[in-house]
């Protein structure tokens, strides 16, 4: 079980990073998130080669791409995989960073309310990029090993400038009635990559 002030611990390492960010169209990144002690996370960043990125495109469909390879890597003797850092605590999920679009319900553009009136009823909306008056997040999901979701995000405040919003955070439990709401093929896409990298436990001789 990862304890409450751990699952809180996480999220201010999510909404830490976000405000570290200084910079736009950065390249995706992927995390191993790790426990040292209860309330101390850190994280540590796969080494995904840049190429990765720019060949498949589209972030979640990359990240697919490696928890798919990831699930045929042999795994050390104690059965961790070699994704995932020696000495630097017990690993408790995975997390991705990527820049993405992303509509605001309180906007006045036409185009917006359009577009999510389209999408509320089941018609077809054009690509985020290309809606005028759609905003420039960065966002941070994550998955940890019970089932927690987690997902961080920060706007851009004005497209001539590098500023952004105060990142703002959610977690919901495994078991919370809410869970849903942080859903999407990015987290499909992040819980795949940890159930590929998680510990497999080793088999007690008889």
């Amino acid at each position: 079980m990862i304890s409450s002030k751990t699952t809180t611990a996480v999220e201010e390492l999510l909404v830490d990073y976000l405000r570290s960010r200084t910079e736009w169209d950065e390249d995706p990144a992927l995390f191993t998130l790790h426990e040292a002690e209860p309330g101390r996370v850190r994280m540590v960043r796969l080494p995904v080669p840049e190429a990765v990125w720019g060949t498949i495109g589209h972030p979640p469909k990359a990240v697919e791409a490696i928890a798919a390879a990831a699930t045929v890597m042999p795994r050390r003797p104690d059965g961790s995989h070699g994704f995932v850092s020696l000495g630097v605590g017990r690993l408790i999920g995975a997390a991705f960073h990527c820049e993405a679009y992303a509509l605001d319900s309180g906007s006045q553009s036409p185009a917006v309310e359009e577009a999510i009136h389209r999408r509320s009823t089941g018609g077809t909306v054009p690509m985020f990029k290309d809606i005028p008056g759609r905003i420039e997040q960065r966002c941070m999901a994550a998955i940890d090993l019970d089932g927690g979701r987690y997902m961080a995000s920060s706007s851009r405040i004005d497209e001539s400038k590098p500023d952004a919003s105060e990142p703002v955070v959610q977690y919901l439990a495994f078991g919370d009635p809410a869970r849903d709401r942080i859903a999407g093929r990015v987290v499909d896409a992040v819980n795949r990559l940890l159930n590929a990298i998680k510990p497999i436990p080793q088999r007690s001789d008889r």
